[in-house]
């Protein structure tokens, strides 16, 4: 009866329906975002190159998501939600169109500025490149490079907030699939004759894409390029809510960049840099958190929003649980394959061309100490959604100016320790505690968070982890010792069937209720294709 009732309240069935349309989608992208770093990784390996590139592409994107796609997309979203609610169409395709306008005005503003402060800047963010003229001189090169590709990532950032407001996933889904098959076709193209120079390119190319083919789509709802109108009450509020929405991703931003910057002080040992070896092992991390976090807190944030604007606080309260319970149920299991199976996944991945056996040693480290944290990294977006949704920016900026200060000492500390390793172990225990306490503030905010429901969901799920690791473990320990490639995908394949199995035996046994809402909704798959 539990099942029943969660699978047919208003939350979940509009929570399921967008979720699973967008992580169909995103599944595929995640996987071509892998298929991107595997010819990556065959191509310049984890080198002083490949981390010259990891440090031109973060400062460009921390600029771009500080000025124009993250902080608008924050911002932006509920706004234009809040006049659709109102059935008010006109005034939505306004307030759109001036800031269509505005985001491109900054973004050719931002390129001018990379083009000229390049140099300046790649000192400043990999203070030990210093020791190594070419590397800086690289880096910058790369910088000015990449801070093209930014403007047309922040107009597809633009356009997909613009789509998903109006409640249209499809595109913006589909949109990175187009992204990265250009980057990965333009990269095995451009890569080998101008080296490491062809994978920027390539991104300028990939996100132009992106950004262009969603404009049918936008273009159909009314976006255009419009006179900008400073004085537009709603783009007043924007500019008001953007600036501690600017804090609060600069906050972010500089807590995923205190490791890189870190990790440059590394001396590169056995042709593998630390840059690039914490680069590759958090873009593994990331593919999971891309396909099941991301997708449930961009599918609800819409929801959250109308929630929040029409003061509905029991809603907001159980779709924000609803995001963080799912959240739960499908990355746990994936903390443990990436804990007990790290190098012969890492191995399978990337280890051939100029990716060598010891930088896959260094890789699968950093993914496991990454891995710790996973539950923290993905149940965070939704965690902060519903915040922005409050229109409550300030409290994710107060949490993270203190987890700044606290990651830089662990990075420091565990640095000097376990190496890269020791930075990855930090940035999971930075993030357990962030995300902890962000989620004590929001439970008083909300006036509970259905806080038994979710701790019981949450010790549950961890027994079935636990044994779902146990499992695949022991699997190991039977099966012969992986050497060839076809070895080691028969290995982790095993290793990994075994665990799911487990994993939802488990939770079958434990009567976790979100596998009845996952069954439930692949039972009525067939019914809603058939409408």
């Amino acid at each position: 009866m539990t099942h029943a009732t969660s699978t047919d309240s208003p939350p979940t069935a509009r929570l399921a329906r967008a979720a699973s349309l967008m992580a169909a989608a995103t599944v595929a992208s995640r996987v071509l975002g892998l298929v991107r770093e595997i010819v990556t990784a065959w191509l310049f390996g984890a080198t002083n190159a490949k981390a010259a590139y990891v440090i031109a592409y973060y400062v460009p994107f921390f600029v771009q998501r500080l000025l124009l796609g993250g902080t608008l997309s924050i911002v932006f979203i509920p706004t234009i939600s809040r006049y659709l609610a109102q059935r008010d169409e006109r005034e939505a395709r306004r307030v759109s169109g001036s800031l269509f306008s505005l985001v491109f005005g900054i973004g050719v503003l931002m390129v001018v500025a990379g083009q000229l402060l390049a140099p300046l800047i790649i000192p400043v963010a990999a203070p030990g490149f210093t020791a190594i003229p070419a590397q800086v001189d690289l880096a910058a090169g790369l910088t000015r490079i990449i801070f093209v590709a930014m403007l047309f990532l922040a107009l597809s950032v633009f356009a997909t907030g613009f789509l998903q407001a109006h409640q249209q996933f499809t595109v913006p889904a589909l949109a990175p699939l187009v992204f990265n098959v250009v980057i990965i076709a333009g990269t095995l193209i451009l890569g080998p004759a101008y080296g490491i120079q062809g994978l920027a390119i390539s991104w300028i190319l990939g996100t132009a894409a992106q950004f262009l083919v969603q404009m049918p789509a936008a273009r159909r709802l009314g976006l255009r390029f419009m006179r900008i109108d400073l004085r537009h009450p709603a783009v007043r509020d924007i500019g008001r809510l953007a600036v501690p929405a600017m804090l609060g991703l600069a906050v972010v931003e500089i807590n995923a960049y205190v490791g890189r910057l870190f990790a440059s002080l590394l001396p590169p040992t056995s042709g593998v840099n630390a840059v690039a070896v914490l680069d590759y092992a958090y873009e593994v991390i990331q593919a999971p958190v891309g396909i099941f976090a991301i997708s449930v807190a961009t599918a609800i944030f819409p929801l959250l929003s109308r929630h929040a604007a029409a003061q509905a606080t029991a809603d907001l309260r159980a779709t924000t649980s609803l995001g963080l319970r799912a959240t739960l149920f499908a990355i746990l299991p994936v903390a443990a394959v990436a804990i007990v199976l790290r190098e012969p996944l890492i191995r399978l991945l990337f280890e051939r061309g100029q990716f060598s056996a010891e930088a896959t040693q260094a890789v699968s480290s950093a993914v496991a100490a990454y891995a710790i944290g996973l539950p923290a990294i993905a149940g965070y977006y939704v965690i902060t959604r519903a915040f922005y949704a409050l229109h409550d920016m300030a409290t994710p900026v107060r949490i993270g100016v203190v987890m700044i200060g606290l990651n830089a000492a662990l990075d420091y500390l565990l640095m000097l320790i376990l190496g890269a390793t020791g930075i990855a172990l930090a940035t999971a225990i930075v993030s357990t505690v962030n995300a902890g306490a962000l989620l004590w503030v929001l439970r008083g905010r909300l006036q509970n968070l259905e806080g038994r429901r979710l701790a019981r969901t949450a010790g549950r799920l961890t027994g079935a982890t636990l044994l779902a690791a146990a499992s695949m473990w022991g699997t190991g320990q039977f099966l012969v010792a992986a050497s060839g490639l076809l070895d080691t995908a028969v290995w982790l394949a095993v290793s990994a069937a075994v665990g799911g199995a487990v994993y939802l035996a488990a939770c079958r046994l434990f009567r976790v209720e979100e596998l009845g809402v996952v069954r439930d909704l692949l039972r009525r798959r067939p019914a809603a294709r058939a409408r």
